[in-house]
């Protein structure tokens, strides 16, 4: 869905034409203009919010005040001297005239047409309108937007300093015409508006009507005091933000409460099997993951599906609770599909439910699209008649030919990763599943309310005990020497291992000055590393010599494993200390700290140094040092959001659902907030007043 035509919409107490064509000054040819600018009827246009508000100076007084605020002015006054240079000149027409003593010149370096100038040597006055220019100490306006040559003086306008909206130009529309056009159907439409947001939530946040905030964007009335607009301005912005927020929100908790209302998901209740696995964990559980594995034990045992999204920063341990919560699944005669996005991955979390599970009664199976055809389709006769009880794999897991007996849990690791579509697709192989969506890239929460705003959030804020964080270093391409030498020496001398990460596989004519991984690999072993056992990992390797490399690595037989980002997930190697990123000015923050969440899983003390390009805009440069100042996550995420945008952040957009045509999710985080509040309680008021009114009857 498109949020920026389906999330605000003016709606009309009674039926009422809104075609452009009927207002004046709008014929067929402005009209297909509009449209081109998706402004289909009379109410788009009325959502044409101005870009910028100039402050307009009146007569004689508005001149000395433009002088104090640049702007716009409107003025008349005795014509007192017309210089017409000849054709050949570049100099331009100039008049001069007098406004009560302040001389402006009006300025036409183009000549409209021949004799243009005559007009003004037989008039006495004239009326003039423009921007004011005051570079040499006294008003001059070039090419005047308007103005009238006049044989008597007119009536003087009021001397007052008033604002005017100026909208995006448009090709083939005045602003004249766009104006009074808007004028004319806020007339028509604003009058009959229906508000829908309830009178009480306008009051409890100081917000006002549409109509009132409609009024106010486009000046409609008069303004007492044009420094107090601000707050006005500001007024009115929140009350649309927060209706497109609201409408929304109300439409995402009326589809999370419709999809559970009439489902029955597997109830999940016997717990043994989850308190024996926690206990056979090598480590403590955190309290928040405690805390989260208490709430997501509760939401597995009720009749409504979980539909639980899971952030964990890199390292705080969401695959343990994960794995915790598939063994009530498990333990209560259920399936369980677990869902990565990369075969790498997929493995790394096989390896380890084998690990964990080794002495439960529970049988384990990997399904990827690197199987043989006929290994996958052993595998998913398995499923289908129960014999597997924990499948874990990659897209392959929802393919059409797979089916589950009883499946009762799904988990989908690094869920910004996957669609929509893709999820929902593996929700189809079961009866109203519990669904635990997981990412280790922190996600903001004004983010995750809208891209992911049909799950409930839980958070593992807190580290397992134990890991030291990461010092990260920014070091410019002339220090790469240095830092070689630093790995080497440390890789003799406590036997720690490295990570080197490069953005290409090989070298490309089209993104030049950037170090690749192969070519690295090759240079760095025959060069400063070649006392060092360097492996080489990439995805367009084969996935046998990709699981072969990674085990090396893995087993201590590889020192430092030159890579791309396929490392970013699925790499758990303790004992590598060392990571170094080639042209880090390319990843995004997020990407960076998923990069950096390979080291530091261990107590011993771990770097990461950014060794920046030779082309680091200053840009860069500080992207790159916020992301040196810390490691957490969160704090990150924020910074990243504020950069890239929603869209680019996630990587995919969820179906539209970061665009806002109003709203921005990092300025208006507080509103978004309030208005996710409002509609829950107000969705979940009406649910329970219709159970009630049902019981009653």
């Amino acid at each position: 869905m498109d949020v920026t035509a389906g999330y605000f919409e003016l709606h009309l107490e009674e039926p009422l034409s809104t075609e452009l064509t009927e207002l004046q000054g709008i014929g067929p040819k402005t009209e297909e203009r509009l449209q081109a600018r998706d402004i289909d009827d009379q109410r788009e246009l009325l959502l044409l919010i101005p870009r910028k508000y100039q402050r307009i100076a009146r007569h004689l007084d508005g001149l000395e005040m433009a002088r104090e605020h640049p702007g716009y002015i409107e003025a008349i006054g005795r014509v007192l001297h017309v210089n017409d240079p000849p054709s050949q000149s570049r100099a331009p027409t100039e008049v001069v005239a007098d406004a009560q003593g302040q001389h402006v010149k009006l300025l036409w370096f183009n000549e409209p047409y021949p004799g243009f100038a005559d007009q003004f040597r037989s008039a006495e006055w004239i009326k003039f309108e423009g921007e004011v220019d005051w570079t040499d100490q006294s008003p001059s306006i070039a090419h005047p937007e308007q103005f009238d040559a006049l044989d008597h003086r007119p009536d003087r306008p009021d001397p007052e300093m008033a604002l005017e909206p100026v909208y995006t130009s448009m090709e083939g529309v005045s602003d004249k015409r766009l104006q009074s056009a808007i004028e004319q159907a806020a007339e028509r439409i604003l009058p009959r508006l229906v508000d829908v947001v309830p009178a009480r939530l306008r009051e409890s946040h100081d917000l006002g009507t549409v109509e009132e905030a409609l009024r106010t964007i486009h000046v409609l009335e008069p303004i007492d005091d044009p420094d107090e607009f601000e707050a006005e301005l500001e007024r009115a912005r929140n009350r649309l933000v927060y209706e497109e927020f609201y409408t929304l929100q109300l439409e995402l908790t009326e589809e999370y409460v419709e999809e559970r209302r009439a489902a029955e998901a597997p109830r999940c209740t016997d717990r043994k099997l989850g308190r024996e696995l926690v206990r056979r964990l090598p480590f403590e559980l955190t309290d928040d993951q405690k805390e989260v594995s208490a709430r997501l034990a509760d939401d597995l045992g009720d009749r409504m599906p979980m539909r639980r999204l899971l952030q964990g920063d890199v390292g705080s341990g969401k695959t343990a609770v994960a794995f915790a919560m598939t063994a009530i699944c498990i333990g209560s005669g259920h399936q369980v599909a677990m869902m990565a996005p990369t075969d790498i991955l997929a493995q790394q979390h096989y390896d380890r439910a084998l690990e964990l599970f080794e002495d439960f009664d529970v049988e384990i199976e990997l399904l990827t699209g690197s199987l043989t055809k006929s290994e996958q389709r052993e595998v998913a006769e398995r499923l289908e008649s129960g014999d597997i009880n924990f499948a874990l794999g990659t897209h392959a897991l929802f393919q059409e030919s797979v089916a589950f007996e009883s499946l009762g849990f799904i988990i989908v690791d690094e869920q910004h990763k996957f669609g929509v579509e893709q999820r929902d697709a593996l929700l189809a192989k079961g009866r109203d599943p519990h669904l635990l969506a997981m990412t280790a890239t922190p996600i903001p929460r004004s983010l995750a309310h809208t891209a992911f705003g049909d799950l409930d959030l839980a958070v593992i804020r807190e580290k397992p005990p134990g890991r030291t964080p990461v010092e990260t270093y920014l070091r410019r391409r002339y220090s790469a020497p240095d830092v070689y030498e630093y790995v080497r020496k440390r890789v003799h001398e406590t036997g720690e291992q490295a990570y080197f990460v490069y953005p290409l596989v090989e070298p490309s004519d089209e993104v030049p000055n950037r170090e690749s991984a192969v070519e690295s690999a090759e240079s760095l072993a025959n060069g400063p590393l070649a006392d060092v056992r360097v492996g080489i990992l990439h995805g367009q390797m084969d996935d046998e010599a990709k699981h072969r490399t990674m085990s090396q690595f893995a087993n201590g037989e590889i020192d430092v494993l030159c890579a791309t980002t396929v490392v970013e997930v699925g790499m758990d190697v303790s004992n590598a200390t060392m990571m170094v990123i080639e042209s880090p000015e390319v990843f995004g923050l997020s990407q960076l700290h998923q990069l950096r969440g390979r080291v530091g899983r261990s107590s011993a003390d771990s770097m990461c140094v950014l060794l920046a390009g030779r082309d680091l805009t200053e840009d860069a440069r500080q992207r790159l040092q916020s992301f040196s100042s810390t490691d957490d996550g969160f704090e990150l995420a924020e910074v990243d959001l504020e950069i890239r945008g929603p869209g680019q952040f996630l990587g995919i957009r969820q179906s539209g659902r970061a665009e806002f045509r109003f709203g921005d999710l990092i300025r208006d985080a507080d509103l978004l907030e309030d208005a996710r509040r409002d509609a829950r309680r107000q969705v979940m008021g009406d649910v329970a007043a219709q159970s009630e009114g049902g019981a009653s009857e």
